[in-house]
């Protein structure tokens, strides 16, 4: 193996998470909680092979643990790491690489043991919506610049656009992120906040459809249809153990977020070209 499962981090977890999740039973989510040394996984995370199948059978099968899923997702970080390097030469070599724009992203994160739950689904832990967002471009973009404002991968079609000198559509909803990148503006605020969405994914005969809101201390989640939802203050509770949805003192709170939730969705929709007519 590449890395000790020994040597990693661990999930983040807390006896708590079991109860938690229990009552999120009916959102969808690919597996069940459990505690983080025995997932919820139909086969083993490191797969049968010629040269691991005698530990596999003393190991009973194979390993289920968060710290095993972990060490098989750093090799495979590290897969992507390498492949990226290759691609990066390539370029050096061909005297392209000051002449290309890299923007290295993903869709989405993996629980990892996190909770107590393994795979994705309808939850929005920061382990599941945070991404990498890497951009490059030597003699134009500000080398060594780290931004920790709040950014939606929609803003990277109008940072395209931009940088083709190209206009912006006014119902594009994304910001263009170009300010930030060479130096323009302050790495530290791009927007209030952000959002994401769940459409029924699993098509679960009960269905499935919820909304993040996200600001730079709260996070609302709201799941659509059956009452449920999680709120979580972001600076005190960074790792989302205090659920504070049902807490009388943060009420209020929850409602005004609520509202700027509703208010963003409506803004978001599609509302065609603009009216040229007069009323």
């Amino acid at each position: 193996a590449q890395f000790d499962p020994a040597q990693m981090p661990g999930p983040l977890f807390a006896p708590s998470d079991l109860a938690h999740q229990a009552k999120l039973t009916a959102i969808d989510f690919q597996s069940q909680a459990q505690d983080p040394s025995k997932l919820d996984i139909n086969s083993p995370i490191v797969p049968r092979s010629p040269l691991n199948a005698d530990w596999l059978d003393a190991q009973g099968g194979g390993a289920r643990d968060a710290k095993t899923l972990q060490a098989a997702y750093y090799a495979m970080i590290k897969l992507i790491d390498d492949q990226l390097g290759r691609l990066l030469d390539l370029l050096d070599a061909t005297g392209q690489r000051d002449n290309t724009v890299i923007i290295f992203m993903s869709d989405h994160g993996e629980t990892l043991g996190d909770h107590g739950l393994i795979q994705k689904g309808c939850r929005f832990y920061e382990g599941l919506v945070r991404v990498p967002l890497i951009c490059s471009w030597p003699g134009h973009f500000r080398t060594g610049l780290r931004s920790d404002a709040l950014v939606e991968l929609t803003d990277i079609a109008p940072t395209l656009m931009d940088l083709a000198g190209q206009p912006v559509p006014e119902q594009m909803q994304g910001e263009s992120l170009l300010p930030i990148l060479t130096g323009e503006s302050t790495p530290h605020h791009h927007r209030d906040f952000v959002r994401c969405e769940y459409y029924n994914a699993l098509d679960h005969a009960d269905h499935t459809y919820a909304t993040m809101y996200r600001d730079e201390r709260y996070k609302l989640v709201v799941y659509h249809g059956h009452q449920l939802g999680e709120f979580y203050d972001l600076v005190a509770d960074p790792d989302e153990f205090n659920d504070l949805w049902d807490n009388e003192a943060y009420q209020l709170i929850k409602l005004d977020l609520m509202q700027r939730s509703f208010d963003a969705s409506m803004l978001a929709m599609d509302k065609g070209p603009r009216r040229i007519g007069p009323m």
